[in-house]
């Protein structure tokens, strides 16, 4: 059967490469495959790494890469970028810049633009770090590399930043970022992610501004039914999932229950005791985030959205609106991660 779906026209460029999710502008990937009982959705953030870095104060603008062609040297940190082409040196703010051309609309503001270059660079050094290597070279397989141009205001974005990262306890942040929430962020902790104290809820309140803050699915009932089986399960209990009282249960469609936390993003759906995590969810039935409710009309299932992306962290949306209030890229970093410190590393 035909299925049929409207969506609100998305104009921003959030895409990120390995995420599939309706390219909703991330650096969290979902593990989609089924766990064992008692365990919760995996999140894996891109890997951590080992680098010096020296705390100080930021000074914006001190670090010049107009150099775009330099030479490989001691001292600087590397990407190397491997794709079925082969493999490619590149410097890190070069890269830097290239990841932020495609993941984020050039046209909105520039502080902005460098606090979603800050989150890059911290994604970075992060996976470096996690990576247990002691060289200075970042192991990526990013196929997009190069694909599109890199603007000025991009570049400015990305030098007048340069260097400058997210620390917690000492180690450069995964910084999780998406594209707009459903009027607040989530907290990590209600979602059982262990080692993410920073991402806490925080309220958006300008993200209903957005063009694509709410969308909506119509399907029929057939071709619900088809996602609804093929939708992988995970096995948990009801009384695992409301262990800590901080879970809401509302019934829709008369058969399905959804479990949802404190802001109102789904955790979990289930019907007729199978569980399917609210992410996966969001992905069998392509649906922009897993903050949705259901509905039947005129013998339809309507599945009504607000958001794009997974919800935590910054908000690009949310962060661009603070930009326009006056906000710089260290303000809008601080209020959307919780007690990290902004510095520039070596």
């Amino acid at each position: 059967m035909k299925k049929l779906r409207v969506f609100q026209t998305v104009k921003l460029k959030r895409t990120v490469p390995g995420f599939s999710h309706g390219n909703r502008g991330t650096v969290l990937l979902f593990h989609r495959r089924p766990v064992r009982k008692g365990y919760w959705p995996l999140f894996l953030l891109l890997a951590p790494y080992l680098v010096t870095f020296l705390f100080g104060n930021i000074k914006e603008g001190a670090a010049e890469y107009g150099d775009r062609e330099r030479k490989a040297g001691e001292g600087y940190t590397f990407v190397c970028n491997t794709t079925g082409l082969g493999s490619e040196r590149i410097p890190l703010e070069d890269y830097v810049a290239d990841r932020l051309a495609r993941s984020i609309d050039e046209s909105w503001e520039l502080e902005t633009l460098k606090a979603q270059a800050v989150l890059i660079r911290s994604g970075l050094l992060a996976s470096l770090e996690r990576g247990g290597g002691s060289t200075r070279e970042i192991l990526v397989e990013d196929g997009g590399y190069g694909s599109g141009q890199v603007s000025e205001k991009i570049w400015a974005a990305v030098t007048q930043s340069a260097g400058v990262c997210l620390f917690y306890e000492g180690h450069p942040v995964s910084g999780a970022y998406f594209g707009v929430s459903n009027g607040a962020t989530r907290n990590a902790g209600e979602l059982r992610l262990t080692g993410y104290p920073y991402l806490k809820s925080v309220l958006c309140s300008r993200d209903f501004l957005a063009g694509d803050y709410t969308s909506m699915a119509v399907y029929t009932q057939g071709e619900f039914e088809r996602l609804w089986q093929q939708a992988p399960a995970f096995q948990i209990t009801e009384e695992e999932i409301r262990k800590d009282g901080s879970v809401a249960v509302e019934n829709e469609l008369e058969s399905f229950s959804l479990y949802r936390d404190s802001v109102g993003y789904v955790l979990f759906v289930e019907r007729e005791g199978k569980f399917v995590s609210g992410e996966q969810f969001g992905a069998s039935f392509h649906l922009a985030s897993s903050s949705f409710h259901l509905d039947s009309e005129d013998g339809r299932i309507v599945a009504r959205v607000k958001g794009t992306g997974h919800g935590l962290g910054m908000s690009q949306f949310g962060a661009n609106e603070m930009a326009k209030e006056g906000s710089d890229y260290v303000e809008i970093l601080n209020y959307f991660f919780q007690d990290v410190i902004i510095t520039k590393f070596e």
